[in-house]
């Protein structure tokens, strides 16, 4: 099966190299998003599915700092590369500490940084991760796709990241709070929402709604995906 088109994020307020950036990544066939404040940059990774962020820090509303502490309060494996024209070893090691994968300091070399996204995605994507299947449903993680019964079912951005959620932790239970803050980030959704939710995707994995054969809800509690044979 053909790798689907990585998809990258990319906060930079400066245009040049923001161009720089997106230009090169394109041509090299990578899907390139490109945002110039921490809130866009924030708000974009809640609402779509992104497989790595370039941040720059110095940042016209909120300090990059931002945006790597609010992703990874709801994301803990998504890549960040910081690309910034601070150089002190104080920077580079409060962002590293923040949760930052890489930092590479302006002016950098494109093929560098090229090499260096490589490398992180390499990290994410590994063999095993390709594929995952369970019972009647398969997902596909670089296409970003979901199958039923072998058919391709169209699940939204939220829809697949609940799934996928659960799927990567196969046989625990989920508490809602803890589903809605790595889906939607804090404040982004509520129980009544969620609940709304996992409704469209019990449809769309089983004709009969009320099914809680595969993602079953321990009321009170959470959801969980069960492992079936």
């Amino acid at each position: 099966m053909e790798k689907a088109t990585r998809s990258i994020l990319v906060i930079e307020d400066d245009k040049a190299t923001l161009n720089k950036i997106k230009n090169q990544l394109k041509e090299l066939n990578y899907k390139v998003a490109c945002v110039m404040t921490a809130q866009e940059g924030v708000d974009y990774c809640i609402k779509n599915i992104v497989d790595l962020i370039l941040l720059d820090l110095g940042l016209p509303d909120k300090d990059g700092m931002y945006v790597i502490e609010t992703v990874r309060s709801f994301n803990n494996t998504l890549p960040i590369i910081v690309v910034s024209g601070r150089t002190t070893t104080e920077s580079k090691v409060l962002a590293l500490d923040a949760g930052a994968n890489d930092y590479m300091t302006k002016p950098f070399s494109m093929d560098e940084l090229l090499a260096r996204i490589r490398k992180e995605l390499r990290n994410t994507y590994t063999e095993e991760k390709h594929l995952f299947i369970n019972g009647n449903l398969t997902i596909d993680y670089d296409a970003k796709t979901i199958f039923v019964n072998g058919v391709e079912v169209h699940f939204t951005n939220f829809e697949f990241k609940i799934v996928t959620l659960l799927a990567n932790n196969l046989g625990k239970t989920l508490a809602y709070d803890y589903i809605i803050n790595h889906v939607w980030g804090k404040d982004g959704q509520d129980q009544n929402g969620l609940r709304v939710f996992m409704a469209g995707i019990r449809k769309k994995i089983s004709r009969d709604p009320k099914s809680a054969k595969l993602i079953r809800t321990d009321i009170g509690s959470g959801y969980r995906m069960n492992k079936i044979n």
